[in-house]
């Protein structure tokens, strides 16, 4: 099965499947009309009632005819993600980082040997969005960090590394607060994203990989981080 069948529909599912699990939809809760969902997650609406469809044979969201998209009142995607638990433990920045360190510079790797064209386009979306908002150092930076990071992960299609989004996302959120404060790490994040995007760009995996490594070892030096 090729890895671009349905690749956008796929994305904008796992995409959904973290906002559940990030708790910004409850079970029971309806979902937006299509139009601003279609909009937040740059789709088509054909391509969201694709990502829709899929989540119901999850078992994550139930459709209303007239009404409306419902997430399920079961707490079927904990079960069915019980990785997602453990961003409810107790962990500090060095614990966060280096499950990063572990997952992330593979998660480049396959991205950059899975991603449809499209999906590249949305990775540099984000990244071209997340160096605007380093720049002016905006508040809501680290959301576009999550989103650039979130994409290279869903880019991999495997639902495991896009089943830790939540606990990345607690890393990233927790690393920008840290940021704000240094502006070393800023700029060393702008450059370590440039290098990035470029293997992404060339379809270089070995390059991606090494790429992403690279920037989870700065941060963590900046953050004075041991790596034992």
């Amino acid at each position: 099965m090729s890895y671009r069948k349905n690749s956008l529909a796929g994305r904008a599912a796992d995409e959904i499947t973290e906002m559940i699990a990030r708790q910004r939809f409850l079970p029971g809760d309806k979902l937006p009309n299509e139009l601003e969902l279609a909009q937040e997650l740059h789709v088509s609406r054909t391509t969201l009632r694709e990502a829709l469809r899929i989540l119901s044979t999850r078992g994550l969201v139930e459709p209303h005819r007239g009404v409306g998209t419902f997430v399920t009142r079961s707490q079927s995607i904990h079960d069915d993600f019980d990785v997602l638990k453990i961003q409810n433990t107790r962990v500090n920045l060095k614990d966060l980082y280096e499950m990063r360190l572990m997952f992330e510079p593979q998660a480049a790797y396959y991205a950059c040997i899975r991603a449809s064209d499209e999906e590249l386009e949305t990775i540099f979306h984000y990244g071209e969005l997340d160096e605007q908002m380093i720049r002016r150092r905006d508040p809501l930076w680290d959301e576009t960090e999550q989103k650039f990071h979130n994409a290279i992960a869903s880019a991999t299609h495997n639902q495991f590394i896009t089943s830790l989004l939540p606990i990345f996302n607690r890393a990233i959120r927790q690393g920008v607060i840290l940021a704000n404060e240094s502006p070393q790490v800023a700029e060393q994040t702008l450059n370590d994203h440039r290098l990035l995007m470029q293997y992404l760009r060339d379809r270089n995996p070995q390059g991606a990989k090494a790429a992403m490594h690279l920037h989870m070892m700065n941060t963590m030096r900046i953050f004075s981080i041991e790596i034992d």
